[in-house]
């Protein structure tokens, strides 16, 4: 540290840093409040009011999808469902302690959202105080500080903090950190309440969500590769022993399995357990993805409407950057860092793979960045030094960690904020998209959306019309969420043709959640939803190219809405005539990418 500026060694040794850090923490967490309600929250909220058939109880509020073919038929029949989703499709996240709170919130707040923020903002000032006190027992002080800095303000933390249907991962997060305090003062100091505690905030937080999986593998990788206290045998087979409480893992998945947790048939989520392969394939290239965010700072949420490959790219080429600067860094590094980072990092990779099947985002991060940040750390203040250097010059280990410090501590809070007022805006969009939509008189309307590609402007709005005017539409039914323009062409009174311009449907990460791509649809395939007839006529590669729609009643019926996304509103469209075909032109929804 005698290299570094002393006025950068005192900031970070101040001892009001800490606290420092935790109102930086809290402020940045405070301003997520103008998020409201955001997306899945108005699904939430429609489950505990019942409004949506067959909703979940209160205690288990992220089963979406059951995996049973007579309910999900009944749900495309009646509730907003994509045609084309999968009979089969499961997607049930086994959430006990997160449900509950969130019933609690509910029974509290009502459809107030500031109370749920206010929780959320207390649970991540919480999570990052635990954060720093586990930075502070492994790494010396300025190094320890400088990594709750770049933890606490991630911008990848901004969804974990500020959207009200992510608290699972906050209380994951908050008792997995809390329980490896504990455990890592039992094996260090000999603190006996910690043997147990430990394995109780990994329970607590298997209990809050799956995400916990990722603080399990920093118990992993602490009793395989962390610093062995004196008068504790050192070998393999003694680590390997001593990690064998978490087995007790078994018995969660087993669990998780009984209550019918897990996903299949999504292109969004992949089971482990359930699809190994398909999970290896999916990893290949969500894992450098989600490098490329914690490294760099390149959000993983534009990966699932942008082509992958450049993501992959930048997340390979930054984990090679870190490791050429942390080599170029290691003799630099003392030996306290060093046994820090020998079980960190590698804790990191394990909770980044425990994540990998989840549906892709920075806010699967805030579990990995708990190894991250101390990465991070030891490569700015190592890297920042000066003297002669192993394997690179000086100039470009010195500029490689002024880059990480640059995006990680500099830029990090805007980016924080800007996600926030990007955020926001979105949520603001949503709700207008809701409020705007051109249904009208008379009410029980059966609405139609033709074409609209973003899922604020498709997916989200039945459920806030739900909320506020329940009566205003008896179903809701998405025809194409294919980013392309589409032709509709009139076949008969009450009957039209649809189909994606230049493009094949099915192709959208929104769009695939609902059926995998591994499940292909077959020409003539016939579904009933919302009183309508929808036939696939053609297909290319087993995606729909062209569709033939029956409404069952006249295109003009004063019963039914046929609405389409134009002009930043879901706009009604004018039935033409019978043989003639209009084109509905695309255009970006409230997301801006979709």
């Amino acid at each position: 540290m005698k290299d570094l500026s002393p006025r950068f060694e005192r900031w970070l040794c101040h001892p009001r840093f800490f606290n420092g850090v935790l109102l930086l923490a809290l402020a940045l967490a405070a301003s997520t409040i103008t998020l409201a309600f955001y997306s899945d929250d108005y699904i939430l909220l429609c489950y505990l009011a019942e409004l949506i058939p067959g909703s979940p109880p209160w205690y288990d509020l992220y089963n979406f999808f059951s995996g049973d073919p007579h309910r999900t038929q009944a749900s495309i029949d009646l509730t907003g469902l994509p045609w084309w989703t999968d009979p089969e499709l499961r997607l049930h996240l086994v959430r006990p302690l997160a449900s509950a709170l969130f019933t609690l919130e509910n029974a509290v707040f009502g459809r107030a959202p500031l109370g749920y923020h206010l929780v959320s903002i207390a649970l991540y000032v919480a999570l990052v105080a635990a954060a720093g006190r586990l930075f502070l027992r492994v790494l010396p002080g300025a190094t320890a500080a400088l990594a709750l800095l770049i933890f606490a303000v991630s911008a990848s933390h901004m969804q974990s903090a500020g959207w009200i249907a992510c608290q699972h991962l906050l209380l994951a997060a908050l008792s997995v950190v809390l329980g490896l305090l504990a455990y890592l003062r039992y094996r260090e100091e000999g603190w006996r309440p910690g043997r147990y505690l430990g394995p109780l905030g990994l329970g607590i937080g298997l209990l809050g969500g799956e995400a916990a999986l990722g603080g399990a593998a920093y118990w992993i990788a602490y009793q395989l590769a962390g610093p062995v206290p004196p008068g504790r045998a050192a070998g393999w087979r003694a680590r390997a022993a001593a990690a064998l409480p978490v087995l007790g893992l078994l018995v969660y998945f087993a669990a998780y399995k009984a209550a019918g947790g897990g996903a299949a048939h999504t292109g969004g989520y992949v089971d482990p357990l359930a699809s190994p392969l398909r999970f290896v394939a999916t990893a290949a290239e969500r894992l450098p993805v989600l490098l490329g965010n914690a490294i760099v700072t390149v959000p993983a949420d534009f990966s699932t409407a942008l082509p992958k490959g450049p993501f992959v790219v930048i997340g390979l080429a930054a984990t090679a950057g870190a490791a050429l600067l942390y080599r170029a860094c290691l003799p630099a590094i003392p030996e306290r860092e060093r046994a820090a980072l020998r079980w960190l990092v590698p804790g990191a990779l394990l909770a980044f793979v425990t994540c990998l099947g989840g549906f892709p985002g920075s806010r699967l991060l805030l579990l990995p960045n708990l190894g991250i940040a101390p990465l991070l750390a030891v490569l700015i203040v190592r890297g920042l030094r000066r003297g002669p250097s192993h394997g690179l010059a000086s100039w470009p280990r010195r500029a490689g960690a002024g880059f990480l410090g640059v995006v990680h501590v500099a830029l990090a809070p805007p980016m924080f904020l800007l996600a926030t007022v990007s955020s926001a805006d979105i949520a603001r969009k949503l709700e207008d998209v809701a409020r705007t939509a051109e249904i009208g008189e008379p009410p029980h309307k059966r609405v139609f959306i033709a074409a609209s590609s973003d899922p604020m402007a498709s997916m989200y709005p039945q459920a806030i019309i739900a909320l506020e005017s329940p009566d205003a539409i008896s179903c809701w039914a998405m025809l194409s969420m294919t980013k392309a323009s589409h032709h509709l062409t009139r076949t008969g009174e009450s009957s039209f043709t649809l189909a994606p311009i230049g493009q094949t449907m099915l192709t959208g990460a929104f769009e695939s959640l609902y059926r995998a791509p591994e499940a292909p649809l077959q020409p003539r395939y016939e579904i009933r939803q919302c009183g309508a007839t929808i036939r696939v006529a053609e297909v290319k590669d087993g995606k729909p190219t062209r569709l033939e729609i029956d409404l069952g009643a006249p295109l003009e019926d004063p019963g039914l809405v046929l609405l389409a996304w134009r002009d930043g509103k879901l706009r009604r469209v004018a039935p033409p005539a019978v043989g003639q075909t209009i084109e509905l032109p695309w255009s970006p929804g409230p997301i801006g990418l979709f």
